[in-house]
C-alpha cells in the first residue's frame, strides 16, 4: 500500500494514524480513494464534488486516507467539555489534484463569540448569508455554526460554537464570484457532514443544500487576487 493511503496530517505536520498503519503493516489490499466525493473522509457531496474539481482544476485526486472526520468530531467534542477558547492541534483534510499538485484544506474548531466578524471588511472577503456567518474568498473561506447536541452536555444551555476554515494553498483558479461559491458551496458539504457526525439540532442551521445568498460587503474593495 503507498504510504499516503496510511497517513492523515495535522496542521503543519504529517503524522502516523495508529489504525491505518496497523492496516498497512498487515498488507490488507487498499483501493484508492481519488475521486471528488471521496475527498475530505467522503465529506464530499454530489453537488459539490464539481465545485472541488473546479477549485484545485482537476477531474482526478491523490489517494484521500479515513478516518479524519471521526477524529474531528470528537476533538470538538472533547474542546466544548473542558470549555477551551481555541482548537489547538486539530487535523485538516486535504484535497489534492493528482496533476497539477493544486489543492485545499479545511479544518474545524470552537470559537469565541467576539470571533464573529474577525474577517468582515477584510480585503477580497465576502460576507454570505449562511450558518451564523460565512466570510468567503477565493483563497480563504470561514463559516461558522451554533450546535446544540445530546453529544454535547449543557449544549441546550450553551449552544457549541464551531468554526470551519477552508484554504485554497495552491491553484490557478481566478478571482471571481463564481470562485469564491465554489468554496463556499465545498465548505458547507464539509460542515454539514461534520455537525450531522455531531448530532446537531436542525443541523446547526445549515441548509441540506447550499443556499448561495450574498450579503452586502462591509467594505467593497477592488477586485484582484490576495
Amino acid at each position: 500500500m503507498a504510504g499516503a493511503a496510511c497517513v492523515y496530517r495535522k496542521t503543519g505536520l504529517l503524522v502516523a494514524g495508529a489504525l491505518a498503519l496497523a492496516a498497512c503493516g498487515q498488507g490488507q489490499e487498499h483501493r484508492p480513494r481519488v475521486t471528488a466525493q471521496e475527498q475530505c473522509d467522503g465529506t464530499i457531496s454530489a453537488a459539490a464534488a464539481p465545485a472541488l474539481k473546479r477549485a484545485v482544476v482537476t477531474e482526478g485526486f491523490t489517494d484521500a486516507p479515513t478516518g479524519w472526520l471521526d477524529e474531528t468530531a470528537a476533538k470538538l467534542r472533547e474542546d466544548y467539555a473542558k470549555r477551551a477558547i481555541v482548537s489547538l492541534g486539530t487535523s485538516e483534510c486535504v484535497a489534492s489534484a493528482d496533476r497539477p499538485r493544486n489543492h485545499l484544506s479545511v479544518k474545524f474548531g470552537v470559537y469565541r463569540e467576539r470571533s464573529l466578524g474577525t474577517y468582515s471588511g477584510r480585503p477580497y472577503m465576502y460576507p454570505y448569508d449562511m450558518g451564523e456567518e460565512a466570510q468567503v474568498g477565493y483563497r480563504w473561506t470561514v463559516l461558522y455554526v451554533r450546535c446544540t447536541s445530546d453529544q454535547l452536555k449543557g449544549s441546550d444551555r450553551r449552544p457549541a460554537r464551531f468554526r470551519g476554515i477552508l484554504v485554497v494553498e495552491e491553484s490557478s483558479t481566478p478571482d471571481t464570484a463564481a470562485t469564491r461559491e465554489d468554496n463556499l458551496v465545498i465548505l458547507h458539504s464539509v460542515a454539514l457532514a461534520l455537525v450531522r457526525k455531531l448530532g446537531c439540532v436542525n443541523d446547526a442551521g445549515l441548509p441540506s443544500t447550499p443556499v448561495i445568498k450574498p450579503l452586502k460587503p462591509a467594505k467593497v474593495w477592488p477586485p484582484g487576487p490576495i
